[in-house]
């Protein structure tokens, strides 16, 4: 574990090191998420911040992984070779704007690289997954958890903080399991918390898809390791869902909406779960400290589940799974009446005369009353 510890400071300190010369290379080739009507940022803001979280990590852990004798660095090669393709072509689309057709087809190759190397879910509870099942199920949760980490990333602070906490859990967990490949997670987890130093509220800088890419293909594939403690075996499928709830609850959410809408999925919207927040009354600093307090008791919950057995943990997971329903359902349902309420203010207003005292004044006056007058009848002379 002291050995882990070192590579994690490495990770940190390389991360941290980092971020003031992507800043610097930002502001000196104008390379910023520029603000709009969408975003709730102010101010352009350099963007390229994933690339100081993916070198780190990857400078990291190639020389953890080569150190470590415990661990055959050719078992890891596939997670890291197809992260650096994420990465590398996320960040081209960063810098060139690529279209969505290539960037699927990216996904869809770097996830046929780790599932064709071994790393794919072959059980869920004691279900023995078929064969194409597995494959079919391993490629999309890969290539959903990629896109989900990419849509969440729209406050700042939150796809890093849901990022950390996740990463350090499955270290927990595989610590706990005794299995080295804790030690990426450590090392990862290190990464993040450099640019969390920079893209804490307010931001000095955002990841870019590069960053949040390359989170999302990392915490969707690491825990494919095959781990030795059962429990976590038991219910990998499951414990993967839970910590990453926030971003798959909200993707699925936006799916449907969009759907629903019959707009293009990938259209992007003011409708998820922070937009929401903010739409309640909260701040950008509350909305974050909401969901990174909920996002560690689903972290800690998930810890404790590996203590109490297959089955008994399986309950506590599901209990788990269904608060995030009700959560989500309770944002959601309150959101839609606050809207029905500032609309129908709205178009009272709308109603209303602007000036009720000018519009009275403008008011023609009402034409007088006809009156009849009798005249007498002139008298005639004698």
């Amino acid at each position: 574990m002291n050995k882990i510890f070192i590579f994690v400071i490495l990770s940190f300190l390389l991360s941290l090191g980092s971020m003031p010369v992507i800043i610097h290379f930002c502001n000196r080739h104008n390379i910023f998420d520029y603000q709009d009507s969408r975003k709730i940022h102010s101010g352009n803001i350099s963007r390229l911040g994933g690339v100081g979280i993916a070198l780190s990590f990857l400078i990291s852990a190639a020389i953890y992984l080569v150190f470590n004798k415990q661990i055959n660095l050719m078992d890891s090669l596939p997670i890291l070779v197809a992260g650096f393709i994420i990465f590398l072509f996320a960040l081209l689309d960063d810098l060139l704007t690529l279209p969505a057709t290539a960037k699927l087809i990216v996904q869809l190759i770097a996830a046929g690289i780790v599932t064709f190397s071994g790393f794919r879910f072959t059980q869920i509870f004691n279900w023995h997954l078929p064969l194409i099942v597995s494959y079919v199920l391993t490629f999309g949760w890969i290539i959903g958890v990629i896109n989900a980490y990419n849509l969440i990333d729209g406050l700042d602070g939150l796809c890093g903080t849901l990022s950390i906490t996740a990463v350090t859990t499955l270290g927990v967990l595989f610590q706990l399991s005794q299995n080295h490949e804790a030690g990426l997670c450590f090392i990862l987890a290190g990464s993040i918390l450099g640019f969390l130093c920079f893209n804490w509220p307010p931001a000095k800088l955002f990841m870019g898809d590069d960053g949040s890419q390359f989170l999302g293909f990392l915490i969707a594939t690491i825990p494919l390791y095959t781990s030795s403690g059962p429990s976590f075996e038991f219910n990998k499928f499951l414990i993967m869902i839970i910590i990453t709830s926030f971003p798959v609850f909200d993707t699925i959410a936006a799916i449907w909406r969009r759907i629903r809408d019959h707009k293009p999925i990938m259209s992007p919207d003011r409708s998820h779960l922070h937009h929401k927040l903010l739409n309640l009354g909260y701040t950008g600093r509350q909305a974050l400290y909401l969901i990174a307090f909920i996002q560690t008791l689903l972290c800690l919950v998930v810890i404790l589940s590996s203590f109490i057995g297959n089955l008994r943990g399986s309950t506590v997971l599901f209990e788990a799974l269904i608060f995030m329903v009700i959560f989500f359902s309770v944002i959601h349902y309150t959101n839609r009446a606050v809207n029905r309420k500032n609309k129908a203010a709205a178009e009272a207003v709308n109603q209303a005369p602007a000036n009720p005292a000018a519009e009275e004044e403008t008011k023609e006056p009402a034409p007088a009353e006809k009156t009849e007058t009798t005249a007498e009848p002139e008298k005639k002379d004698n």
